[in-house]
């Protein structure tokens, strides 16, 4: 049996003034649910709480483990990579995707690409906030100086290396945000066939296996061509994945 070194972290319990929150009580009913065993319904309580727009790490991060004991790895992994961009530096939501995909890719998961290891401990909020300030400070500086002739000099060095700095964390924050919401990653379902076309009738090529992850090349219709860390391709049905925005 699969056993977490990290127990589930569940929010803050529901107090009464929330009681009659249909969404505060969904999650709170997954609680009970996984606490009681029942994992499968645990994991609808909390799908049906995502479902209503309603979402954060610790959702995510809930319904991922309640997957993960419930044997259904590729809604394990999906989660617990929704959790990390939410809360990147989230050490549980860490070790436990790496137990999730040892399971799968048998102690070799696939690694980070650089972008990735290089952008991954902010979420994309931080980002905007951290390219924001200097951005900010060097306009508002450049307006002064405009205003204000005789400022020139101060700062004469300072300034066009906050204006650098400002200017490197803008293009980062932008080249993260695109990365991050072009949703070019799955992770497969179940065992899934992937053909050497996009349609029903293609011939087979292989069989991915549930929790593995890939990412997405082209789309055409209801069929993504998907591509996995060894370079094997083939197209797939989108409802043979579990996909950011799907």
């Amino acid at each position: 049996m699969k056993i977490f070194t990290t127990l589930l972290f569940f929010l803050v319990g529901v107090n009464g003034s929330f009681g009659k929150d249909p969404a505060l009580s969904l999650f709170e009913a997954g609680n009970i649910a996984f606490q009681d065993g029942r994992f499968g319904q645990a994991t609808t309580n909390y799908q049906t709480h995502i479902d209503k727009g309603i979402v954060s790490a610790p959702l995510h991060y809930n319904l991922a483990t309640a997957a993960f004991y419930n044997d259904q790895l590729g809604l394990a992994i999906f989660h617990y990579r929704q959790a990390r961009l939410l809360s990147p530096r989230d050490e549980n939501t860490r070790h436990n995707l790496k137990l999730a995909r040892d399971e799968v890719h048998n102690g070799s998961p696939p690694k980070p690409g650089l972008w990735q290891s290089l952008t991954g401990f902010l979420t994309l909020n931080e980002w905007t906030l951290l390219a924001s300030l200097p951005l900010v400070t060097w306009l508002i500086w450049l307006t002064a100086i405009n205003l204000k002739p005789a400022w020139k000099k101060r700062g004469a060095i300072i300034r066009p290396l906050l204006g650098a700095i400002a200017i490197i964390l803008s293009l980062i924050t932008t080249f993260t945000w695109y990365q991050r919401s072009t949703h070019n990653w799955a992770v497969i379902n179940g065992e899934t066939v992937a053909r050497f076309g996009p349609v029903k009738a293609s011939p087979d090529q292989f069989k991915w296996f549930d929790g593995t992850e890939v990412e997405i090349d082209r789309i055409r219709g209801n069929w993504l061509l998907a591509r996995d860390i060894t370079g094997r391709q083939g197209w797939v049905h989108s409802g043979a994945v579990f996909r950011p925005g799907s």
